[in-house]
């Protein structure tokens, strides 16, 4: 292997794992971004993938209320972040950032993060999306 293709490689390695870290990084989203975090620890969870769905068809109004999404399946995670598609990616939780924030203890949990960083909601049960969307616009700022 050539050294310049070697660096190359090293070079791209490094921006992605920050890129990761960075993304996890909650204070990055603070002022900017409502953050919802869907997490499961089995394999497969049928309320998971039913949480997510009920979510499937609602880009705009997502988009509309700031809504960046954490979607956890044990040490996986996938990013998305609805007011910037180029943005979205997956991979692998570290200690700091979303994961400091879940309850090991928990199977299934829901959690929402308004633009102050503060938790908003915490549920470990199927919320729907009109019921998010009614707590997201009560919120001041959103109003504002």
């Amino acid at each position: 292997m050539n050294k310049s293709l070697l660096l190359t490689f090293l070079i791209l390695a490094i921006c992605i794992s920050t890129m990761s870290m960075s993304a996890q990084n909650l204070e990055n989203h603070k002022w900017n971004h409502r953050i919802l975090i869907i997490k499961t620890v089995a394999d497969h969870s049928e309320r998971f993938e039913d949480q997510l769905t009920e979510f499937k068809d609602a880009q705009e109004d997502l988009k509309d209320r700031r809504l960046v999404l954490y979607a956890i399946r044990q040490n996986d995670f996938s990013f998305t972040d609805y007011t910037n598609s180029s943005k979205n990616y997956t991979g692998k939780l570290v200690e700091k950032g979303v994961k400091s924030m879940l309850d090991q203890n928990e199977a299934f949990e829901i959690i929402l993060i308004g633009l102050d960083g503060g938790i908003k909601l915490r549920k470990n049960y199927i919320v729907s999306r009109e019921d998010l969307f009614s707590i997201i616009d009560a919120m001041p700022m959103r109003r504002n």
